[in-house]
C-alpha cells in the first residue's frame, strides 16, 4: 500500500440527543478536531463530524467511561459532553456534505469540492489526495486553493469511489458542490481586479450635480468602493441602531449594476472615458446577518423612501427607487396569488404620491395622492431558489425544460403591486465554460428564454394583474451531462462590484436582483434624457420599448406570421412570463425614422358629481399626428401600431370584494382606437357604452371595429394600471384611424363618494409608436413636422383635440 494513503486517524459522526446541543468545545480539544457541524432541523438533531487521531482514541473513550463517575458536586464527570450525545458512528460522505440539494447517485460521475483542514494531520493532504486520485484514475484539477487553514481541491469521481477518501489522511472536513471560474473571474485574472478597477475609476466621469439618482432600498452600500464612491450622493439607513454600510454585499452588487448595467466587463477592458448620467443613493432596509427586525416590511420601505427624500431637502432630485427584496416563499407558500398585502398596497400608495408622515410611534400614509409627488418604484419579481434536476426535466420528452418550475413559482410579495414596475429575468447567456471541470455541461435556458431564476404570474388567476412588466438579463444555470447537478458559474452570471470588506472588488450576480438594477439604470437614463417625463411616463416608456425575443415567441407564430394560439393563451403563456419583453437603451432613448414613438402626458377627471350622484367623468380624444399621405402611399403594406397607457391608482387593499366601493383601484383607465370607417361621434358613443358596461359589470360592451386587429385585445390587456397592446393592419386602414381615446371605467373613488376624491384629476401617460417592419419608410420626419417639433426631437406633449363629458 502506498504509504501516503495510510491514515493516522479517522472521522466519526457524533449525534446529539433530541432537543439538546453538543458541547462543541470538548469535541475540539484533547487531541480531537472538530471538522464540521450541522444544526438541528425539524427532521434531525444536531450532529458534528470529529477527526480522531490514533493517539486520541483512548482519550475519548476515557471521557465516556468517566461519565459513570461523579464529580465532588455529585454530577457525572464530563456531563456536558457525554450526556448530550445520542450516538457515535463512523462518518460518511453524507455527513460531510454541505449543500441543501441531494447528493448525486452512488455511481454517477460528478465533480466534488473537498475542503482539507491543515490542522487535522501533519501529513501532506494534497499529496495524499493526488496519490489516491492516481491510484483510482480520478480526475483532479492541477491547482488547489488555500483559504485560511483550508486547502480546497476539486476531483471528479463517483460517490461510491469518493468514500475511500474518508479512510485516508486526505479526509476532508467539508464536501461541497464545486463552482468553477474562468475569464475575468479566473484565478489568474482575479489578481488583476484591483488594477483594472483602478484604471476604470480614473476614466469615470460622475454625473452632474442635479442628475437623477437610482435609490437602492437594500442591504446598504460600500461607500469606499473605487467604482462607487464618487457616484454615491447619499447613504442612509431605515433601521435603528444600524448604519448605512453593507453587511451582506447585496446592495453593493446592486450598485455596480445600477451604474453600468451588464457592460462592466467591457468597460474594464476598454480605454475610453465613461461619462455617467445618474448618481447612486442607498437606504438600508435589511439588517446585518443574524439580526432581525420586528417591523412590517411596508413600514420599513415607507421610512426608507421618506429618509431619502428628506435627507437633502434643498437639493430636489428625480429618483428611481429600486428594491430587489421580496418575501421569500417557504413553509409551503409558493409566492403570492396576486392579492394585495400591506406591503404591496403601501408601495402602490407611495408610487401614486401619497404623503408619508413618520414619528417615533407611528407611520401614516396621509390623504389623497398628490400627482406632483408620484414616485417611480421598481421591484424584483422574486427568485426560484431551489433547482432540483428532476424539476428541470420534461417527463414526457426527457428534454431540459425549466418553464414548469418557473410557471408554478409565483412572483413574491410585494411584486404584485399595481403601480410598481415589476422586473423579471431572461437570459442571453448560453455558453458553456471551457475549464476542465465542465465537460458535458449545458445551459438550462436557451438564448432569449426566461432565466431559470425568474418567477412568473402564470399561476395567477385571470383577474390578477399581469406581472412581471418586463424582463432584463438575469443569468443562467448549468446542468451536467448526467443531469444530477445544477450549478451556478461566473461565466453565466453578470459581473458587478463587490464590497471591499472581502478583499475583492469584483464578483458576479444572477437572478431578478441584477435584472432590477439594470432596469433602474435604464429608467435613470430615460430621466436624464427626458427630464420633463413623469414617473408613470418613464414606467410606460420602458414597457413600451420592450420587445419579445424570438425564443419567447417560439410556438406562438407560424412562418406566415399568423398566430397559432389565442390571445388569451398568448397573455397566459408569454405576457405572464416575460411581461412585454426586453427594453434596450437604444430603443428607450431614441426614435428611428421608421419607428416613431410619441409620448402624451395628460390628465382627466374619472368621476364628477351630478347633483347627489357621482358618475363617470371625462374622456380624452387624442388626434394622432399620423403622416396620413405617407400611410396612404404605403397602401396594403403592413403597419404595426403600439399603444401603452400608464397611470397610478390609489389602493383600497381590503379584501371585501372586487367591484363597487370595495374594488382595489381608485379608478381604471382604458384606451381605444377609432375604426377606419367610424365617425368620431359614433366612436364617442361606443366608448360611453363600453365604459358604463365595465363600470356596472352588468351590461356587455360592444366591440370596436379595430378590436380584432389587436394582439391581446381589451379583455387580456386591461389588468392592473399599465396597459399595452399592438395593432397590426394595413397602412391604408391606419391612415383613417387617427383618433385614440382614453376614458375611465369605474373604481372606488366613485362609490366612496368622498368630497376629496370625486372630481380629482388623474394623470396618465399615453405612448404611441408606429413602425413599418416590411418597408423602410420615413414616418418620423412628417410626424415631427406635423407636430411642429424640431427634428430630431423624439418626445411630444401633444394634447387632446377636445375634452368631452359623458
Amino acid at each position: 500500500m502506498d504509504p501516503r494513503l495510510r491514515a493516522d486517524g479517522f472521522a466519526v459522526r457524533v449525534e446529539a440527543s433530541p432537543n439538546h446541543e453538543l458541547k462543541l468545545d470538548s469535541l475540539d480539544s484533547s487531541g480531537l478536531s472538530l471538522m464540521s457541524v450541522r444544526p438541528a432541523t425539524d427532521d434531525r438533531p444536531q450532529d458534528a463530524v470529529v477527526w480522531i487521531p490514533e493517539g486520541a482514541v483512548t482519550t475519548l473513550l476515557k471521557k465516556i467511561d468517566e461519565f459513570t463517575q461523579s464529580t465532588p458536586g455529585g454530577k457525572p464527570k464530563n456531563n456536558a459532553l457525554v450526556a448530550n450525545i445520542e450516538q457515535i458512528e463512523q462518518a460518511t460522505i453524507e455527513n460531510l456534505w454541505q449543500e441543501d440539494q441531494p447528493l448525486p447517485d452512488m455511481d454517477t460521475q460528478a465533480w466534488w469540492e473537498l475542503w482539507l483542514d491543515d490542522a487535522l494531520t501533519s501529513a501532506d493532504q494534497v499529496a495524499t489526495l493526488r496519490a489516491l486520485a492516481e491510484a483510482h484514475s480520478w480526475t483532479m484539477l492541477p491547482r488547489t486553493m488555500g483559504i485560511g487553514q483550508f486547502r480546497v481541491a476539486q476531483i471528479s469521481t463517483t460517490r461510491r469511489q469518493l468514500a475511500q477518501v474518508l479512510r485516508t489522511n486526505a479526509c476532508p472536513s467539508e464536501i461541497r458542490k464545486p463552482t468553477f471560474a474562468e475569464d475575468l473571474h479566473s484565478p489568474p485574472l482575479r489578481e488583476l481586479h484591483r488594477e483594472l478597477v483602478t484604471d476604470l475609476a480614473d476614466r469615470m466621469r460622475p454625473a452632474a450635480s442635479g442628475a437623477p439618482a437610482v435609490t437602492l432600498l437594500d442591504t446598504g452600500i460600500d461607500q469606499q468602493h473605487p467604482l462607487l464612491r464618487a457616484c454615491i450622493i447619499g447613504a442612509h439607513s431605515a433601521l435603528t441602531a444600524e448604519g448605512p454600510d453593507d453587511n451582506r454585499g447585496h446592495g453593493t452588487q446592486m450598485g455596480g449594476l445600477s451604474l453600468f448595467g451588464d457592460t462592466l466587463d467591457r468597460e474594464l477592458a476598454s480605454n475610453s472615458v465613461v461619462q455617467l448620467s445618474h448618481h447612486l443613493e442607498s437606504v438600508k432596509i435589511l439588517p446585518r446577518p443574524g439580526r432581525e427586525h420586528r417591523r412590517p416590511n411596508g413600514e420599513v420601505t415607507a421610512v426608507a423612501i421618506t429618509t431619502a427624500e428628506t435627507a437633502a431637502p434643498d437639493e430636489p432630485r428625480t429618483r428611481v427607487f429600486a428594491m430587489a427584496v421580496t418575501l421569500e416563499s417557504g413553509n409551503g407558500i409558493n409566492g403570492t396569488d396576486g392579492t394585495a398585502t400591506l406591503w404591496s398596497a403601501a408601495l402602490d400608495a407611495m408610487a401614486a404620491g401619497t404623503d408619508i408622515n413618520v414619528t417615533d410611534e407611528r407611520i401614516d400614509l396621509l390623504g389623497p395622492p398628490d400627482p406632483d409627488q408620484a414616485r417611480l418604484i421598481l421591484v424584483s419579481a422574486g427568485n426560484v431558489r431551489d433547482h432540483q434536476p428532476a424539476d428541470l426535466i420534461n417527463p414526457d420528452s426527457g428534454a431540459i425544460d425549466h418553464f414548469g418550475l418557473c410557471d408554478t413559482s409565483r412572483i413574491e410579495d410585494p411584486a404584485q403591486a399595481w403601480n410598481v414596475l415589476t422586473v423579471g429575468a431572461h437570459t442571453d447567456v448560453d455558453h458553456v465554460p471551457t475549464d476542465s471541470g465542465h465537460e458535458g455541461y449545458q445551459p438550462i435556458a436557451a438564448r432569449g428564454q426566461l432565466s431559470p431564476h425568474s418567477r412568473t404570474s402564470v399561476a395567477f388567476s385571470e383577474a390578477a394583474p399581469t406581472k412581471p412588466d418586463l424582463v432584463m438579463e438575469g443569468g443562467n444555470l448549468l446542468i451536467d451531462e448526467a443531469r444530477t447537478w445544477v450549478v451556478e458559474h461566473p461565466s453565466v452570471n453578470l459581473t458587478t462590484t463587490d464590497r471591499t470588506y472581502h478583499g475583492r472588488l469584483l464578483t458576479t450576480m444572477s437572478a431578478t436582483s441584477p435584472a432590477t438594477a439594470q432596469a433602474a439604470r435604464l429608467a435613470a437614463l430615460a430621466y436624464a434624457r427626458y427630464p420633463q417625463l413623469r414617473p408613470e411616463a418613464v414606467r410606460g416608456l420602458l414597457v413600451h420599448e420592450a420587445e419579445w425575443t424570438p425564443a419567447m415567441l417560439e410556438g406562438v407564430y407560424n412562418r406566415n406570421d399568423r398566430r397559432k394560439i389565442s390571445a388569451q393563451q398568448l397573455a397566459r403563456t408569454v405576457l405572464r412570463r416575460y411581461g412585454w419583453g426586453v427594453p434596450t437603451e437604444d430603443r428607450v432613448l431614441a426614435s428611428t425614422a421608421s419607428a416613431v414613438t410619441l409620448i402624451v402626458q395628460d390628465e382627466l377627471k374619472p368621476f364628477i358629481r351630478d347633483g347627489k350622484q357621482v358618475r363617470l367623468g371625462e374622456l380624452k380624444l387624442h388626434e394622432l399626428p399620423w403622416p396620413r399621405e405617407q400611410l396612404l402611399d404605403l397602401h396594403a403594406a403592413k403597419v404595426k401600431l403600439r399603444v401603452t397607457l400608464s397611470y397610478f391608482v390609489e389602493p383600497n387593499p381590503g379584501r371585501r370584494g372586487m367591484f363597487g366601493q370595495h374594488t382595489y383601484a381608485s379608478h381604471r383607465l382604458r384606451f381605444a382606437l377609432k375604426g377606419p370607417n367610424e365617425s368620431v361621434a359614433a366612436f364617442e358613443q361606443r366608448i360611453a357604452i363600453n365604459a358604463q358596461a365595465e363600470d356596472d359589470s352588468r351590461t356587455t360592451g360592444k366591440p370596436f371595429d379595430t378590436d380584432r386587429d389587436w394582439l391581446l385585445g381589451p379583455t387580456n390587456r386591461d389588468r392592473g394600471s399599465l396597459h399595452s397592446d399592438v395593432w397590426r393592419g394595413s397602412a391604408r386602414e391606419l391612415a383613417d384611424c387617427g383618433v385614440l381615446a382614453v376614458y375611465p371605467a369605474g373604481g372606488w373613488w366613485k362609490y366612496h363618494n368622498s368630497a376629496d376624491r370625486v372630481g380629482r384629476l388623474a394623470p396618465y401617460a399615453l405612448l404611441i409608436s408606429m413602425a413599418t417592419p416590411e418597408i423602410a419608410a420615413d414616418l418620423y420626419t412628417p410626424t415631427a413636422i406635423q407636430l411642429g417639433v424640431p427634428i430630431p426631437t423624439e418626445i411630444s406633449n401633444a394634447g387632446p383635440i377636445e375634452t368631452r363629458l359623458f
